[in-house]
C-alpha cells in the first residue's frame, strides 16, 4: 500500500513538471482580476489616465498632469492639477482658469455583470486650498459606457 502511494505523488509531481515545462500557468481568479477603469467623456474605459474631464459638456474644469501613486481593484491614488474655468468676468469663452494642486483619491466601486469595475467617485484634497479656499473637493465620476 505504501509503494503504491509513493507511485501516485511520483505520477503527480511529473505530471506537475510537465505543465511547467510547457509554459501553461494557473491564475486564480483573484489574481487575473481586471483593473478598475475610470470611464471618459467619450464613454470609453481607461487605467490609470493622465487626464480626467469633469465637466464632459465643455471641457472646463479637468484634473491633469496626474501621476498615479497607487492603482488596484479597491482604490487609487495618485496628484494632479485641478483646472477650474470660473467663467468670469462674463461667460466660460472668455473666463479665467484657476489651477489647484491636489492628492487625488478615487473610489466608490460600480459594477455591472460582465462589464470592468469602474470608479464612480474622485475626491481632490487641496494642498494648498481649492476653489473657494475648500480644503477638498469630492466629484461624481460618470460611469456610463457608450
Amino acid at each position: 500500500m505504501i509503494r503504491s502511494q509513493s507511485i501516485r505523488v511520483a505520477a503527480i509531481a511529473i505530471a506537475g513538471l510537465g505543465i511547467a515545462a510547457s509554459g501553461l500557468t494557473f491564475v486564480s481568479p483573484a489574481t487575473a482580476a481586471t483593473k478598475p477603469e475610470i470611464i471618459a467623456c467619450e464613454g470609453k474605459g481607461q487605467v490609470k489616465p493622465k487626464e480626467i474631464i469633469l465637466a464632459c459638456g465643455d471641457g472646463n474644469t479637468f484634473v491633469n498632469n496626474i501621476k498615479w501613486i497607487k492603482w488596484n481593484n479597491n482604490t487609487a491614488t495618485g496628484t494632479g492639477t485641478l483646472n477650474w474655468n470660473t467663467c468670469l468676468p462674463q461667460t466660460c469663452a472668455g473666463g479665467i482658469v484657476q489651477t489647484y494642486k491636489a492628492k487625488i483619491t478615487l473610489g466608490g466601486l460600480a459594477s455591472a455583470p460582465g462589464e470592468t469595475d469602474v470608479f464612480s467617485e474622485m475626491t481632490l484634497t487641496f494642498t494648498q486650498g481649492g476653489p473657494g479656499m475648500a480644503d477638498r473637493g469630492v466629484y461624481e465620476l460618470s460611469n456610463s459606457r457608450r
